[in-house]
C-alpha cells in the first residue's frame, strides 16, 4: 500500500527543505493519549539547544511513523510538536525522525537490516552516533558501553556516590556507576578470578549471549521451552524466543559467544523497550 503523507505544510517544503545536523542532535518525546484524547503528541528537542520544526509525517506501517523535521521555520504555523491520531496505529508505535530532505539521522545505516530500530532509539534520545554523522553499525560494543546504554535505554537511576564496588576492575571505568548499579540489581555478573575476586572486564566486547542474558534478567523473562543452543545462556535464550523477542531462526544465525555489533544491540534493545 502506498504510504499516505499527512503534511503539516506545503509539500514543496517537505521535499526541498534540507538541513545538516550532527548525528542524533535532534530527538523527541512521545506522549500517548495526550490530554485524555486518542492522540499521541510528538515533541522535538535538541541536544545543542537548536530549534527543530515538524514538517510532516508518514504512516510507514501499523507500528511505525516517520516524523519529518527541519531547523528552518518556513511558515508561521511551524512548531516543534505534532498531534497524531493513535487510531492509525497498533500500539506501541515506533517513532522515527527523518530530515526533511529524506536523509536519515546517520549516514552509514542505509543497508543495515536493523536501520529502523537504530533510528528509533536515536529518535527518542537513547542512543547516539559519532560527530562525523555516522553510527558505525558493524562496530563492536564493550561491556561498559553496554552497561551505560542499558541504563540510558531503560531510564534506570544510578547511584553516583559509590565508594565500594562489586568488581575489582571497574574503579577507574567511566561507566563504573552504571555497572555497579546493575550489579546491585543482580542484572550484571562478573567472572571470578583464581584469587576468588570478581572481575567485570569492562573493556572486553559484549557477546550476543551475554546481552541476551542481561536483558532477560532485567525483564524477568521466563522460559517454557528447553531447547539446547549449546550455550550457558540456554534458559535466557529460550525465554527470549518464548516471549517473542527473537525467533529461533534469528538465534540460529548468531555465533552466540562472539561479540555483538552496535546495530544488533540497538535492534534487541528497541524490541525490549517496545515489548
Amino acid at each position: 500500500m502506498r504510504k499516505s503523507i499527512f503534511s503539516l505544510c506545503v509539500t514543496v517544503l517537505l521535499i526541498f527543505s534540507a538541513i545538516k545536523v550532527f548525528a542524533a542532535d535532534v530527538w523527541c518525546k512521545v506522549e500517548y493519549y495526550y490530554n485524555g484524547t486518542n492522540y499521541m503528541k510528538v515533541t522535538l528537542y535538541s541536544k545543542s539547544n537548536k530549534t527543530y520544526y515538524v514538517k510532516g509525517f508518514t504512516r510507514d506501517s501499523d507500528n511505525q511513523v516517520s516524523i519529518y523535521f527541519s531547523d528552518k521555520k518556513n511558515l508561521i504555523s511551524d512548531t516543534n510538536t505534532v498531534l497524531i491520531p493513535q487510531s492509525m496505529f497498533l500500539m506501541p508505535v515506533r517513532v522515527i525522525l527523518v530530515n526533511s530532505d529524506g536523509s536519515p539521522l546517520f549516514s552509514d545505516i542505509k543497508d543495515s537490516p536493523y536501520k529502523d530500530y537504530i533510528l528509533y532509539l536515536a529518535s527518542i534520545g537513547k542512543i547516539d552516533g559519532y560527530k562525523d554523522g555516522t553510527f558505525r553499525p558493524k562496530k563492536g560494543v564493550t561491556r561498559q558501553e553496554f552497561a551505560k546504554l542499558f541504563v540510558n535505554v531503560f531510564d534506570i537511576k544510578t547511584n553516583q556516590s559509590v565508594t565500594r564496588y562489586s568488581f575489582a576492575d571497574i574503579k577507574d571505568c567511566w561507566a563504573k556507576n552504571e555497572i555497579e548499579t546493575l550489579a546491585k540489581m543482580g542484572i550484571l555478573t562478573g567472572v571470578k578470578g583464581k584469587n576468588g575476586v570478581l572481575y567485570f572486564k569492562p573493556q572486553e566486547g559484549i557477546t550476543y549471549e551475554q546481552a541476551i542474558a542481561i536483558i532477560a534478567r532485567y525483564l524477568k523473562l521466563e522460559a517454557v521451552s528447553k531447547k539446547d543452543y549449546k550455550s550457558w545462556a540456554n534458559d535466557y535464550i529460550n525465554a527470549f524466543i518464548d516471549n517473542n523477542l527473537l525467533s529461533e531462526k534469528e538465534i540460529n544465525v548468531l555465533k552466540l559467544n562472539s561479540f555483538a555489533t552496535r546495530e544488533w544491540i540497538a535492534y534487541i534493545l528497541s524490541k525490549a523497550v517496545l515489548r
